[in-house]
């Protein structure tokens, strides 16, 4: 069993890491009726855009590392995990730059823990639905997550290919 690269292994486990987070924080950040509701909307805004940052890396990560060949299975279990992996790849695009959109239609300006966010002047009707769909995109994206994990599991458990390990840190389970 070849695993993945170690750079690509530690911005999964980011890219993991930050998705929760901003799960975890989701709300509407420009409405703040305390300052701890400030603090989460602002961690929420920040970890959207640590997401966008490491699919970025992780993009380009994945076209200059070779990647371990994929786990002989079933051709329907292949097809299906090349098509999950395209949509997580797409939805980890599109969840940040529609709450980019969707932040620039409620507001002027907006800092997030120190950062001042440069937002768009006037979002085109486009760029306005893309933001409306902001909830709809992420709760999709977090749905495919958890599908994703299902599926870790199931190689792990049930098929006991090592698909789970070629992406852990460390040793296997």
């Amino acid at each position: 069993m070849t695993k993945y690269p170690f750079p690509f292994i530690t911005l999964h486990w980011l890219t993991a890491v930050s998705v929760i987070l901003a799960y975890l924080t989701s709300g509407d950040p420009t409405r703040a009726h305390s300052s701890l509701d400030a603090l989460i909307g602002q961690l929420h805004v920040a970890t959207g855009m640590l997401v966008f940052a490491l699919v970025c890396v992780r993009v380009l990560l994945r076209l200059s590392l070779p990647m371990p060949p994929q786990t002989p299975s079933h051709p329907l279990l292949n097809k299906s995990a090349s098509a999950a992996h395209l949509l997580l790849y797409l939805l980890l695009f599109l969840t940040p730059l529609a709450g980019w959109c969707k932040l620039s239609a409620k507001t002027t300006e907006f800092s997030a823990l120190g950062w001042h966010l440069p937002l768009l002047p006037s979002p085109t009707s486009l760029l306005a639905a893309l933001g409306n769909a902001h909830e709809l995109i992420g709760n999709a994206f977090i749905t495919l997550v958890g599908l994703h994990a299902l599926a870790a599991i199931f190689h792990h458990v049930y098929l006991k290919d090592g698909v789970l390990q070629k992406m852990l840190p460390r040793r296997p389970l």
